[in-house]
């Protein structure tokens, strides 16, 4: 196993990393049930979006031994080992790492016609959870993270995928090391992450904490995303002092726009409530939906 820095090369091996692995994050089929019927426009989609991993971020790579099924294909193509996981990070704005800003190679648009589908839409998936996930991820990144005194200034991990044929295999654990240890090399940093059911596992055993959760849900629809916000102290515990937990429900908005309130103070369980928010996800797209939270002492 070899952890290192990508380079704009590696954009393809990340897009094949980014397909495979997609399905099991619920985050890619609540956002594009559609995919598996335009697979050339997910594709060049996901090839779109890993280039910008490698434009904005800091894109750190897992490279492996070839399987004995790619040992054919490795052998024509001349490489024993390939890309099986990738990270994306952002760092504090005042670090810089040699492959953040490296512009990949130019992504051709989709062509206008799929093997598949003789009609592909201009965009595929569904649009108006797009815009609510955006918007809902950004608002909470800002509520949890950037608006507190220890986490604001944080190594943040904003994706990371294993290809499928190589999971369970300590690729995961590496790259978030490779954060953890890059935010204590900066001056003993927080690292934090806002994590798929899939990675809470491996962040909770390399001692991250939840400190916050939040869903994405359109009204009318059953189906949602729920997102716990993890974060990692620079010891790997975080004192209870430290930790401002917020659980976030949604709730319909009431005749006069205020959205569901609740009285303060009072108690959940144990920990005695002591103060509230209520913030519309919709006001950045089309869901008209409020998140509500409750902050805890």
């Amino acid at each position: 196993m070899h952890i290192r820095l990508a380079h704009p090369a590696d954009l393809e091996a990340m897009t094949a990393v980014l397909i495979g692995a997609s399905p099991m994050d619920p985050v890619y089929p609540y956002r594009f049930p559609d995919r598996h019927l335009y697979p050339d426009e997910f594709a060049a989609l996901c090839r779109r979006k890993c280039a910008e991993y490698l434009e904005s971020s800091t894109v750190v790579v897992c490279e492996m031994a070839v399987d004995r099924e790619d040992t054919e294909r490795s052998r024509r193509d001349g490489y024993s080992t390939r890309v099986v996981a990738f990270s994306a990070w952002d760092l504090p704005a005042d670090v810089q790492l040699p492959n953040k800003g490296r512009r990949a190679s130019t992504v051709e648009p989709p062509s206008p016609t799929s093997p598949t589908h003789p009609n592909p839409p201009t965009a595929i998936g569904h649009l108006t959870r797009q815009t609510a996930f955006r918007a809902a991820l950004t608002h909470h990144k800002a509520l949890i993270f950037d608006a507190h005194p220890h986490y604001a200034r944080s190594v943040f991990l904003k994706i990371l995928l294993t290809h499928p044929s190589y999971q369970r295999r300590g690729a995961g654990t590496a790259l978030t090391r490779w954060g953890i240890e890059t935010a204590r090399q900066l001056g003993g940093l927080y690292t934090a992450v806002f994590a798929s059911p899939m990675g809470m596992r491996l962040y909770r055993g390399l001692g991250f904490r939840e400190v916050g959760r939040f869903r994405v849900q359109l009204e009318g629809e059953g189906e949602f995303l729920e997102i716990p916000a993890l974060v990692r102290g620079p010891g790997g515990k975080l004192s209870e002092r430290a930790v401002v937990k917020r659980v976030v429900e949604v709730g319909q908005v009431d005749k006069t726009g205020e959205g569901l309130k609740r009285e303060v103070p009072k108690r959940e369980g144990s920990k005695r409530v002591v103060g509230e928010y209520g913030r519309r996800v919709g006001e950045c797209g089309e869901s008209r939906r409020w998140v509500e939270g409750a902050v805890y002492a």
